[in-house]
């Protein structure tokens, strides 16, 4: 086995930029789910489909939508 390298500047300043591409990354996840997330909501309010029928259409079960539109909608946890 090779032996690794020692931390050279470039090295240093190369993770820092993945490190910040990962928290970019990160943050446009979340993004995207609270956006599916109300979208999802905003058909339920709007009545166009029940919380089983949503889950059942969206191959998940009841409790999990129920769980992820608390979690992605609450703005509480803001």
């Amino acid at each position: 086995m090779t032996p690794t390298r020692p931390d050279t500047p470039e090295a240093t300043a190369a993770k820092a930029r993945l490190d910040k591409a990962a928290e970019a990354r990160d943050q446009a996840i979340e993004t995207a789910r609270r956006a599916y997330w109300a979208a999802v909501k905003a058909e339920i309010e709007a009545k166009n489909l029940t919380q089983g029928a949503t889950a059942e259409h969206l191959d998940f079960s009841r409790e999990h939508v129920r769980q992820q539109l608390k979690r992605y909608t609450d703005t509480a946890g803001q």
